[in-house]
Formats: C-alpha cells, structure tokens, sequence
C-alpha cells in the first residue's frame, strides 16, 4: 500500500505544477492515478495533505541531490559549469517526473498559490537557502584558499549573486518567453561574474 501513497504524492504534485492546486480535482487525480475515491481517502484526509506531503518530499529530494552535487565540487568553476549544465538539462522546462529537475519557475507558481494552506513552506525554503548558501559559500572559501579568486571578494555577496542569476531565469522566461534566450542571458552572466572574481 505504500507504494499506492508514493504514486498518489507523486502524480498529484506534478498535476499541480501544471494546472495549478486550485484547478485539480480529485476526479483528476483518480484517472492520472488510476484509483478508486475510496482507495484517496485510505491514504489520505484530503487533496491539502497531499500537498504538504508533496512538497516536503521534492524538497527532501532536492536538497539531497544539491548536497551531493555539491559535495563533487572543488572550484567555483566547476560550481558554475554545473549550475549551467542543470539549466540546460532541463527538458522542455516541463515537469515529467518527480524525481527530474522540476524549473523553479513552475514551483514558484504553485506555491504563491498555495502559501496560505502550507505556511511551513516559507521556512522550508528559508532553512533550503540557507543551507545552500552556506554550502556555495564554502566552495568560494576554498576557492579563495586556492588562488583561483580574489581574496577581496565579499564571500557571501559573490554567494547571494551567483544564486540570484539563477533565480532570474524566471524574469527572462517570463518576459521574453523564450527559453533559449533566458539560458543564453543567464550563462553569460555567470560567466561575466566568474571573469570579475578569478585571479588573473
């Protein structure tokens, strides 16, 4: 039976990054699952639970999967390369598993809507930041230890300006609606601010 609750987390999360929590009902979720009302309300008191379970869960899996890319890295550039590459492999910026690269863009969305059911997701996604800044922070130590950037680079300004030009890949996705575009504008970035910082 578990593996029933796990399908149901699954499929019903990726229907609410494509249609919005609002819009899905539980006639949705039966067919995307293909199960019985009764076999929902087994597992769970109402389409809110599987929400919250949802989301606790990608973020779980998210910052497992930061964690140990992270843990491959051993320069800024090698911290930058990466970034772009996980960018790139976006497919189609569409949500087709659970466990795939899901584009914050469609989480974004998903959860202005739903904030108010889930306030402990504002802390979650604080103590996510956190953490990953904490992590990028380390390897800009690191590589300031290691010459590879100047020393007189603020380590947690550099930190917070590398995690923004991600974050404003939803700026350029909205704005000009061209995927293309928003990942050429944010690897040049990424590559500008790189230049700035190395030594030499």
């Amino acid at each position: 039976m578990n593996g029933t609750r796990d399908t149901i987390i699954e499929t019903a999360f990726l229907l609410f990054l494509k249609k919005g929590y609002k819009a899905v009902t539980l006639t949705d979720l039966e067919r995307a699952v293909g199960m019985t009302r009764g076999t929902f309300y087994y597992h769970f008191l109402n389409k809110e639970e599987v929400l919250k379970e949802g989301v606790t869960r990608y973020y779980r899996m998210l910052n497992c999967r930061r964690a140990e890319e992270i843990g491959r890295v051993h320069s800024l550039r090698e911290f930058i390369d990466l970034t772009i590459h996980n960018l790139l492999e976006i497919e189609n910026y569409g949500a087709k598993r659970f466990d795939s690269d899901i584009p914050e863009i469609l989480c974004l969305s998903l959860m202005v809507e739903v904030i108010s059911l889930y306030p402990e997701f504002k802390q979650m996604v604080s103590n996510t930041k956190s953490s990953w800044m904490s992590k990028l922070e380390g390897v800009i130590l690191e590589a300031k230890k290691n010459k590879e950037i100047r020393d007189d680079v603020d380590t947690s300004i550099l930190a917070k300006n590398l995690l923004n030009i991600s974050v404003g890949l939803i700026h350029y996705v909205v704005m000009h609606q061209d995927i293309a575009y928003a990942l050429s504008s944010v690897r040049y970035q990424y590559e500008q601010l790189y230049s700035l910082v190395k030594v030499g």
